[in-house]
């Protein structure tokens, strides 16, 4: 199963509603805000309500990571566009470029 579809199965078993693309992008700003949440959490910093505050793991911070990516992908869902793919049909272009460009050497 592609990326994108296990992600609208998972909208649908738990009867989400699919954000548009604005909504989508609001919410990969939150995400991202919580990335840099456990980031900071790393260090020692005297804060508000520390009590609220997550301890740092990497497996919180790949949850969360994981949790941006989710987002993007359903912003791009929300456009007809599949980001996941557009990145690896890019890459692969950039490669075949390059490897025109070295045995043209």
């Amino acid at each position: 199963m592609e990326l994108l579809d296990i992600i609208l199965d998972y909208y649908d078993k738990r009867k989400l509603i699919l954000p548009d693309f604005d909504d989508a992008m609001k919410f990969v700003a939150t995400e991202i805000g919580e990335v840099y949440e456990v980031d900071l959490s790393r260090k020692e910093w005297v804060r508000n309500h520390p009590e609220n505050k997550p301890q740092f793991s990497k497996e919180k911070l790949s949850e969360e990571l994981g949790d941006c990516i989710l987002m993007l992908m359903v912003a791009g869902y929300s456009e007809g566009v599949n980001p996941i793919q557009s990145l690896k049909d890019k890459i692969n272009r950039k490669l075949e470029k390059l490897n025109e460009q070295n045995s043209n050497s």
